[in-house]
């Protein structure tokens, strides 16, 4: 028996050897992959470490957490411009149209009471119209607008295929604060 095994290993020498290689190949494939299963896991673990670190510097105490909500809130309620200012704040969306290159067609607004708030909220729909670099420059102009103007829906339109006028439709939050 021994005898007829190294026969068929003599004859068949190349596939033992290749499949000795492969043998051996799949071995140290084996072992790379469970070595790095290992360092994986330990990479996570220090991951969620220094996450729950960061998290855990960046809460502070009860009191801390407050000043700083109270703060932020006194930020944002200092861009609500008052209702008064409301005329102030169109004109400056169509200022900021001409700096740009580009033209509003039309403009309509719709009033809403927020309740438990001294709030309005104003529903702006703008249609705008001038080239696309115009058209992208008065969108970059109201992101940097200091007052609370939020920008719900956007939609861009360029009917001929030939000129370079694109139709922009805008749908605009502005919120004004009642009251003189």
């Amino acid at each position: 028996m021994i005898r007829q095994l190294l026969e068929i290993v003599h004859t068949m020498k190349l596939h033992v050897v290749a499949v000795s290689i492969l043998l051996v190949v799949n071995i140290a494939g084996m072992v790379v992959v469970t070595y790095q299963d290992r360092n994986a896991a330990d990479l996570r673990a220090k991951w969620s470490d220094r996450r729950r670190q960061t998290v855990l510097l960046g809460k502070g105490d009860a009191a801390t957490l407050y000043r700083q909500g109270t703060a932020d809130l006194a930020k944002i309620e200092s861009r609500i411009p008052r209702k008064k200012e409301f005329a102030r704040v169109l004109s400056d969306l169509f200022e900021a149209s001409s700096e740009s290159g580009a033209a509003i067609t039309s403009i309509s607004y719709k009033p809403a009471r927020i309740k438990g708030e001294t709030l309005l909220s104003y529903q702006l729909t703008l249609k705008v119209s001038g080239s696309y670099a115009a058209v992208k420059s008065y969108i970059s102009d109201l992101h940097k607008f200091p007052e609370f103007l939020i920008i719900d829906k956007i939609s861009l339109a360029n009917s001929d295929l030939y000129t370079e006028n694109v139709a922009l439709d805008l749908l605009l939050t502005l919120y004004l604060r009642e009251g003189a």
